[in-house]
């Protein structure tokens, strides 16, 4: 009796599982909504092993791979749709579009504008082709684009991104207020204060707008601003890896690259390729250069900073010529840039005496200087100090470094450049407390730069053993290994040559380059 009841029982709960598993098997849409593109990928290969030949399992495959940031996947996978005999009308109308906008992701923009130039007009083509402009520096095109935008989001996000890559932040800025405050926060529109706080509740379709306007004040210098914007977003959208590349940036500026670095290993997972070079551009960074050579010049035409972090690097190594050829082919467009080549044709006048060099110096740290978003920050009054300190002009210096010496108070590399500049006897007695406060507390390098200037004003012998003695602090570092040692040792060695080095300078660099060569010490 039991048997006889358990039976129809069985198939009914069978029968009731098989339609649960049945209600419950996911769809491809499921996975898209969710985001999970490898597991519409795995859904979509299923479909594929199962016999399954439509041309829209291509598609979406394409759509997949170009999400998970493997754009050679998805170009290739769209390229074999082209390729198909038999295309609905919808894929036929816009893969032209899918093949150049992949391109566009590869940094093949002379193959996207040529696939863009097949596709029908569109919109979306509009906007492909306003930044493919910018990217090809055709000014004459990027007019025409330009003028083609409507007002509509899509068309001026597009606008607020070419800002931002023209380093016209606060006109990005401009662009997603208008945005914002025209769709959702009328009440907020002429209240700055209140504006930061419209992005801190800002919801749905428009909280991307916070990593935009958080990337601007980030350029801006105002990250603890970028950090409170940035907030919003992650608190909904953790894994998110734009966003915490960015955390990590703020981070490296307000604190140390040791913070940034543990806040970027929490999104440097391998599982997605979406973002990872521009975190392992930032890691080396964060690590002060670590592993630049190898990572950095791979990167130079992928992420934009990775030029100028390469030429920084070579800078500090003592190879402007190295440097200079990566800053040439691009002009500048930032501050950043205009230092650098400024520095660049300072190395190169020490080393040739060339005064176009010194000339360029001048011009280059004038304008970061005398710029109307950088002459009252202090990288651009020190840059106008060091303008006026290569023209001579030592008076204009001081008036320059005195605005800003409440900020550098304990800091050696400022107070021997003030010394050096004033041009006083207390300014002697000053580098000489320098010199030897720097060499009591075992900053070698510091201590060296200013032996070395005053070996050069007075030339007696206490200067030039003190000269010598820092030297060799250098090499005891580098020979305990200190961090950045190696580094230091090279720029006091370089102290010691050139024409006008000290006689008996031979008797110290000889041995030590000896001991570092056999060491493996790059100097």
């Amino acid at each position: 009796m039991i048997l006889s009841r358990s039976k129809p029982a069985s198939e009914s709960r069978s029968s009731t599982a098989s339609s649960t598993v049945k209600k419950n098997f996911p769809e491809l849409e499921d996975f898209l909504l969710k985001r999970d593109y490898v597991g519409a990928l795995t859904m979509l290969e299923f479909l594929k092993h199962e016999g399954n030949k439509d041309v829209w399992c291509d598609v979406w495959s394409a759509w997949c791979w170009f999400h998970l940031g493997d754009y050679q996947r998805a170009a290739d996978a769209y390229i074999k749709v082209r390729d198909h005999n038999k295309m609905d009308e919808r894929i036929a109308d816009n893969i032209e579009m899918d093949i150049a906008v992949c391109y566009f992701y590869l940094g093949m923009y002379k193959e996207s504008h040529e696939a863009a130039e097949k596709a029908p007009t569109c919109t979306l083509k509009n906007r492909l082709q306003f930044h493919l402009a910018h990217k090809l520096n055709d000014e004459e095109g990027l007019m025409r684009t330009h003028a083609a935008l409507r007002d509509i989001p899509e068309d001026q996000l597009s606008l607020a991104s070419v800002h931002y890559l023209r380093a016209h932040y606060q006109e990005a800025i401009d662009v997603y207020k208008k945005l914002l405050l025209e769709r959702r926060y009328k009440r907020y529109e002429n209240d700055d204060m209140d504006w930061i706080k419209v992005l801190t509740h800002t919801s749905g379709s428009y909280m991307a707008l916070n990593v935009y306007v958080a990337l601007c004040y980030y350029k801006l210098d105002y990250y603890d601003v970028s950090q409170e914007v940035l907030g919003v977003y992650l608190a909904q959208h953790p894994t998110s890896t734009v966003a915490g590349n960015l955390k990590a940036c703020n981070l490296f500026r307000l604190y140390n690259g040791k913070a940034a670095e543990n806040e970027l290993k929490l999104i440097s997972s391998d599982q997605h390729t979406f973002g990872q070079d521009l975190v392992k551009h930032n890691l080396v960074v964060f690590r002060n250069g670590e592993g630049a050579l190898k990572t950095l010049p791979g990167l130079v035409d992928v992420v934009p900073e990775a030029r100028l972090n390469l030429a920084g690097y070579r800078l500090r190594n003592r190879e402007p010529l190295e440097a200079r050829v990566l800053l040439e082919p691009l002009h500048p467009t930032s501050p950043l840039h205009y230092i650098l080549r400024a520095v660049v044709a300072v190395r190169i006048y020490n080393d040739t005496s060339d005064d176009e060099q010194m000339k360029l110096a001048q011009q280059s740290f004038h304008l970061v200087g005398s710029s109307a978003s950088e002459c009252d920050t202090i990288p651009g009054r020190q840059c106008m100090a060091s303008s006026y300190f290569l023209a001579g002009h030592f008076e204009e210096v001081l008036v320059y470094l005195n605005s800003i010496k409440s900020f550098f108070v304990n800091d050696d590399t400022f107070n021997f450049n003030y010394a050096q500049s004033a041009g006083t006897p207390d300014s002697f007695a000053l580098l000489q407390l320098v010199a030897n406060d720097s060499y009591r507390m075992g900053q070698f390098l510091v201590a060296a730069k200013c032996f070395h200037m005053l070996d050069r004003l007075d030339g007696g012998p206490e200067m030039w053993e003190g000269l010598r003695g820092a030297v060799c602090g250098c090499a005891q570092a580098a020979a305990a290994n200190k961090p950045g040692a190696a580094a230091e040792l090279r720029d006091a060695l370089a102290l010691l040559k050139g024409p006008r080095a000290h006689p008996r300078a031979d008797h110290v660099v000889r041995p030590i380059a000896k001991w570092a060569q056999q060491n493996r010490i790059p100097i």
